[in-house]
């Protein structure tokens, strides 16, 4: 049963684009863009709907319809093809019963209405071909043998005939074909007739044959390309030998020019290296200059400027003045990249601002943090109490925010990853620049750094102000662990037995020994190097306690007694086996004291040696104490004791937590004539500016006798020294470093009289003696999530606060800084 669809009536093609007839006859009209669908229509479609005019003129790049003779026979002839020649022209074959219908039918469809145009008819579309696939016998196919063609072969004639009218193109190409084929020593190759006159219109544009076109024409080209694909085929034909020479003479030219030309492309790329390594190198030689000579010009602007400010320096700390401080820590790249927390240690300093205790001072205090308006409130309100500390009287707090401005450098924000120093932050910030010029225009002010940097005379250069303090160079030279023992040396003060200036391991170990056999009676030796502070770059080894000959070289020398143990040959056998010995004792027994950076002696070492530094004894005793005593010398010259205090340590023995002040270790008459002596020779190396000394002091245990080393010199404004400072503010009191106390006035009531008076009045009695706990280390893990309002609502409920009567809690200046 055949399943019949539904017929559904209606056009079953789009309709076509035709351009109205209104359109046609008007010039001015812009034609209506042809379409890639009407362009498949036609032409002759695109010149009825009018898409095209009647009259354009049309010109085909490649015609469409090729001319070709087409062969005419009558129906009734019959025609044979001959089996003797199989490539002449062919008969027409027998027509079968369809094709005479087929026949017939475009006979009858002559003359009517398209239909004459040439066009198909569609019903004789649906005639299939015969099922017989015989071979065409239009092909015009004729053998070529060595490359040389038969022009006598019926197969060659057949095709001479059928297309002599184009001979003369046809001619053309089978010369390049023979000569292809000679050329490549083809022995026999079948061309298409029909292939070649197809190729004709192609070659006579390239007039050139290649062998992609030569085996479009053969018959079997896949045999005919392996033959032309065979190693040297090309030169078994004609002029094989010249061939191959030519070939020959061009692989060694190409090579010769590809090796030429790999040798030149290298000089050329190793010519453009040097040329961008000089141009990169007078770069950066320009640039060292220009910075060379800008630093030198700073140098000379700082020392004009100094001489000024030394000169008139009388007047000047008795007048009005404008301070700025600038609490930055200048050391060197490597020694900043490992210092923890290093823009909070460069925010200690705080009680700077108790500068304004003078009445003549304003202070700019540059900060390393931005300042909230709670924390600027807590410190205005801080200062503010220093009337009412005078008074004893709370209700005289004095506004003092004009007396005072916290600047933080813009830079911060920018540079947070690069640990550079304040100073050079507020060099690389123009707005906080141009904002300390305005506050300090017309008025004398001079600037206090930290530890000086070569960025702080760029500073006061754009500032045009002066420093007080030395040259950095001076003060990196002298703060060094060897510059100090150079400026003790000199000062003719007690140091500890050491050496300094080591930059080899052999050198260590040869000096080392040497110590240790003069000095049997120090257990523990330190080892310092010479630009790193707070520890960081210190180790420690007791070195007696492991040598396995230590009780032979006790018994040598008890036996050779003090005086001669002194000299060379006692010392010798005793100086060779410590010797062999201390390099193994290092290795294993010597501990950094930052183990978090220098896990073990080796990773120490590397360093140590780098940037050079000292060995020197631990005290031999139970009890040692650290001080620091903070100095300042003026610029015409005046050296002045300005705070002094005992170290206490809470990390270990070598890690300054804080400071008790005054001191009570060492007589004050004995401590300020050596700190003066130090002061002395620091003055005559021009030092200028403040700067502490640190020593240690201890009971000798073969003499009993106080014993006062003197061990480091820093070149800086101290944390001991701003905080000494900010007790002296809050408590209105007064540090004698002569005699080492500090007294604060007293404020008790007078008691009530009866008929005369009816408030209560206060009176100073006589000052007490007072200490103060100071430090800088106050921290708590938790402190930094909460906010600072919280936390002093939180102490003020817990009574926590400043009581003026009392002078307690002088300790909240340090732990609410910013960060």
């Amino acid at each position: 049963m055949v399943k019949v669809q539904k017929l559904i009536k209606g056009s079953t093609i789009t309709n076509l684009t035709v351009l109205p007839a209104s359109h046609r006859m008007n010039p001015y009209f812009t034609p209506i863009p042809v379409l890639q669908a009407d362009a498949s229509k036609g032409i002759l479609s695109m010149i009825e709907r009018g898409l095209i005019p009647p009259t354009a003129r049309i010109a085909f790049q490649n015609p469409p319809i090729l001319p070709r003779a087409a062969p005419l026979h009558n129906f009734d002839d019959a025609h044979k093809i001959p089996s003797a020649a199989p490539f002449t022209t062919p008969p027409k074959p027998q027509p079968t019963p369809e094709e005479v219908k087929i026949a017939h039918r475009k006979k009858r469809s002559k003359g009517k209405g398209k239909r004459s145009r040439g066009l198909p008819d569609k019903k004789s579309m649906i005639v299939t071909c015969p099922s017989t696939a015989l071979k065409s016998p239009w092909d015009y196919d004729f053998v070529i043998y060595n490359g040389v063609i038969d022009k006598t072969a019926p197969d060659f004639l057949a095709f001479k005939e059928h297309f002599n009218l184009s001979w003369g193109s046809i001619f053309s190409l089978l010369e390049h074909i023979e000569k292809f084929l000679r050329d490549y020593a083809i022995p026999e190759v079948k061309i298409k007739g029909n292939n070649l006159v197809a190729f004709l219109p192609d070659f006579e544009l390239k007039n050139k044959l290649t062998r992609y076109d030569l085996l479009s024409m053969s018959e079997n080209p896949a045999l005919l390309q392996m033959m032309l694909n065979l190693p040297g085929q090309r030169y078994k034909g004609q002029y094989g030998k010249l061939k191959a020479a030519s070939k020959i003479q061009a692989t060694w030219k190409c090579y010769k020019a590809r090796k030429f030309f790999l040798m030149f492309r290298q000089k050329k790329w190793a010519s453009g290296v040097i040329a961008i390594a000089w141009l990169l190198h007078c770069h950066k030689t320009r640039l060292k200059t220009i910075l060379k000579e800008s630093r030198e010009r700073h140098l000379q602007n700082f020392r004009i400027r100094a001489k000024h400010l030394a000169a008139n320096w009388n007047r000047i700390r008795t007048s009005r003045r404008t301070i700025i401080h600038i609490p930055s820590l200048g050391y060197s790249q490597p020694v900043r990249q490992n210092i923890a927390d290093f823009n909070t240690k460069q925010n200690t300093q705080l009680g700077r601002l108790c500068d304004i205790l003078d009445a003549n001072v304003s202070v700019i205090y540059i900060c390393s943090h931005q300042m909230n308006d709670e924390l600027l409130l807590y410190y205005s309100k801080i200062l503010s109490l220093q009337a009412a500390v005078k008074s004893g009287n709370l209700e005289d707090r004095s506004d003092l925010q004009d007396r005072f401005k916290i600047i933080t450098p813009e830079a911060i924000n920018i540079f947070t990853k690069h640990n550079m120093c304040l100073t050079t932050h507020l060099m690389y910030s123009p707005k906080a620049i141009k904002r300390i010029k305005n506050l300090i225009r017309g008025k004398e002010a001079y600037m206090v750094s930290g530890f000086p940097h070569r960025d702080d005379l760029a500073v006061a250069d754009m500032l045009d102000v002066p420093i007080l303090g030395p040259e950095p160079a001076l003060a990196h030279l002298y703060s060094t662990k060897s510059g100090s023992k150079r400026v003790f040396d000199s000062a003719n003060v007690p140091v500890p037995p050491g050496i300094c200036d080591l930059y080899s391991h052999q050198q260590v170990i040869e000096q080392l020994s040497q110590l240790v056999t003069d000095h049997l009676e120090i257990q523990r030796w330190l080892f310092k190097m010479d630009y790193e502070f707070g520890g960081n770059g210190t180790a420690f080894c007791d070195i007696l306690s492991h040598l396995k000959c230590r009780k032979w070289v006790l018994k040598e020398s008890s036996r050779y007694g003090r005086e001669d143990w002194k000299k060379k040959w006692a010392q010798e056998p005793a100086l060779l086996k410590i010797s062999e010995e201390l390099a193994g004792i290092l290795a294993q027994h010597a501990q950094p004291v930052n183990e978090r950076r220098f896990p073990t002696w080796r990773k120490f070492l590397p360093s140590f040696l780098s940037q050079g530094g000292v060995a020197e004894a631990y005290p031999p005793a139970e009890s040692v104490t650290n001080l620091t005593v903070d100095m300042l010398i003026e610029p015409n010259g005046e050296i002045r004791v300005l705070s002094m205090g005992d170290q206490f340590h809470a990390e270990g023995p070598f890690i300054n937590s804080g400071t008790t002040m005054p001191q009570t270790s060492v007589d004050p008459q004995v401590l300020s004539s050596l700190c003066l002596r130090i002061g002395n020779a620091c003055k005559m190396r021009n030092v200028v500016g403040y700067f502490s000394i640190d020593l240690v002091t201890f009971i000798d245990p073969s003499t009993m006798e106080q014993q006062v080393w003197a061990t480091g010199l820093d070149i800086s404004y101290s944390d001991q020294l701003a905080l000494t400072q900010l007790t002296l503010y809050l408590t209105d009191g007064h540090l004698d470093c002569r005699f080492s106390t500090l007294k604060v006035p007293c404020f008790v009531p007078k008691k009530e009289k009866k008929m005369s008076q009816l408030a209560d009045l206060s009176v100073p009695a006589q000052p007490t003696h007072r200490y103060a706990v100071m430090s800088t280390q106050l921290r708590h893990n938790n402190l930094s999530l909460v906010f600072h309002y919280v936390f002093l609502q939180m102490c003020k409920a817990h009574g926590i606060g400043y009581d003026i009567q009392i002078f307690k809690s002088l300790t909240l200046m340090t732990i609410l800084r910013p960060d």
